[in-house]
């Protein structure tokens, strides 16, 4: 079955497990190593330090080192999140959480083996919303050993569906492909390129040539 052309229903969303990702559970997954970075208090004269510290859409609530996170449903584990640092911010109608220094998941399956791995550089994750947005050198791969790059990509928790509208490219064992838009199931196993400007396959041609030619195509570029 050609997965370009390929559109697969959403899945069921499970209500009783709308949110992965709440904050509780972030704390109490903490490694060992993880800490909480406080602001040191200042003195009645500094102005300056005084504004700053109120200016809650630029500052976070907490600041929180070597995040470790793990969701577990009916006994098992579903996905662990890992983070070098994130920023909470809860003073906003939004409440989010910035990672700032990257993100890496990893998705487990029914076996307990890990079926996809998703990272990026930057992430935002929306707590409303149930969304996360990626940034920065995406980079997703299956145990099919297909492998995504895009611009930008975002997950949404509840439906279970990563999505993008800007350039992707997808690479499998036989073929890379260029497209711009993609839609897929979390697992990134059932997806789809909305538009395809191109394709490359490996099959036609050596392995020295391949090399070549993947180098030859458009890299991807910053969001304008």
């Amino acid at each position: 079955m050609d997965k370009r052309k390929n559109k697969s229903p959403d899945p069921e969303v499970d209500p009783a497990h709308p949110d992965p990702f709440p904050f509780f559970r972030m704390i109490f997954l903490l490694l060992a190593g993880g800490s909480f970075i406080f602001f040191p208090a200042c003195t009645k004269n500094d102005i300056t330090v005084v504004n700053n510290l109120t200016q809650s859409d630029t500052l976070p609530s907490q600041t929180i080192k070597s995040l470790t996170t793990i969701y577990m449903d009916t006994g098992r584990v579903q996905m662990i999140i890992k983070a070098p640092m994130v920023n909470y911010f809860t003073d906003r109608e939004d409440p989010v959480m910035i990672f700032p220094k990257g993100i890496h998941v990893d998705f487990y399956d029914d076996k307990g083996q890990i079926e996809t791995q998703l990272q990026a550089n930057q992430a935002v994750f929306y707590q409303k919303k149930n969304l996360w947005e990626a940034r920065d050198s995406v980079i997703a791969k299956n145990s099919t050993g297909e492998r995504l790059d895009a611009e930008i990509l975002f997950w949404d928790v509840t439906k279970k569906q990563i999505y993008s509208d800007k350039f992707v490219r997808i690479t499998t064992p036989d073929e890379i492909i260029f497209g711009e838009g993609f839609e897929s199931d979390q697992a990134f196993n059932d997806w789809n390129i909305n538009h395809v400007r191109g394709t490359v396959y490996l099959s036609s041609y050596q392995e020295k040539n391949d090399s070549a030619s993947i180098k030859q195509q458009p890299q991807i570029s910053p969001e304008k």
